[in-house]
């Protein structure tokens, strides 16, 4: 499977942004789901794959807005995330074109 040129490959580190001194400001860190630690849910942002590449994945419900969480890794690494109660396996260099940001949940101090 060949890749555009915005495709990242999985060890590139990304730049997160700095958190936000306003609180009026939504707060993220945006990465990529190559880089996501296993349990943390995240909110897909964007696919950074050219569409004919793209349309398996928004076929099985990878669309920007969804919850992923990665559950668990293949023996090769490759990440097997949890989507609306489904299990789906990704090639990491799939999962390198996937960004993704942080879901941050506040607690009322109530």
């Amino acid at each position: 499977m060949s890749f555009s040129g915005s495709a990242l490959p999985v060890d590139t580190p990304v730049q997160l942004p700095t958190a936000s001194t306003n609180a009026s400001e939504q707060e993220f860190v945006e990465l990529r789901l190559a880089q996501v630690p296993l349990r943390q849910t995240v909110e897909l942002v964007r696919i950074d794959l050219p569409p004919e590449q793209a349309e398996p994945l928004l076929e099985r419900g990878v669309l920007p807005g969804c919850r992923i969480c990665p559950v668990r890794s293949s023996p090769s690494g490759d990440p097997i995330i949890s989507i609306d109660g489904s299990l789906l396996a990704f090639r990491k260099e799939t999962a390198a074109c996937l960004c993704v940001r942080l879901i941050t949940q506040f607690r009322d101090a109530g």
